[in-house]
């Protein structure tokens, strides 16, 4: 699989769930510097990113953050508003992954609108960092 990157600011909770594929980034020259299959941000990412150049295939991002230096074919929204592509559909019993718009994985094989359940363990996480994981797992075919 081609090159993966996760851009935050800081540390994150969930580095070791990440698909191996996946380079958990903190230097934007880094992830400046190539075209990526994926990147994935999360809220601090986004802010330090600004407007720095970024290629990338696709992009997830949490909802309301557009970093204005970034080219994508398909931008994926996580968040739990009901407009973003990932959000969370239950958290009572037992959590559940709503993909609310057809998009389509690093493999090239479309993911149809549904609900995926998420390991119970993922509840120990806020939820705009399992949404992300959540959105990483899923677009690498993990989930």
């Amino acid at each position: 699989m081609e090159s993966c990157a996760y851009f935050c600011a800081l540390g994150t909770p969930f580095e070791r769930e990440l698909p191996r594929e996946v380079s958990l980034l903190r230097n934007t020259a880094a992830l400046t510097a190539r075209r990526w299959k994926l990147c994935a941000l999360n809220t601090e990412g986004a802010a330090r990113l600004g407007e720095l150049f970024l290629r990338c295939d696709t992009l997830l991002l949490p909802e309301g953050v557009c970093p204005g230096g970034v080219r994508a074919r398909q931008v994926v929204s996580y968040g739990l508003g009901g407009r973003n592509t990932l959000t969370l559909s239950s958290m009572d019993t037992r959590l559940m992954l709503s993909v609310q718009r057809q998009l389509t994985d690093l493999r090239g094989e479309t993911v149809e609108v549904q609900e995926i359940a998420l390991p119970d363990d993922w509840q120990r996480w806020e939820k705009p960092q399992m949404l992300a994981l959540a959105g990483v797992c899923l677009l690498c075919g993990a989930l």
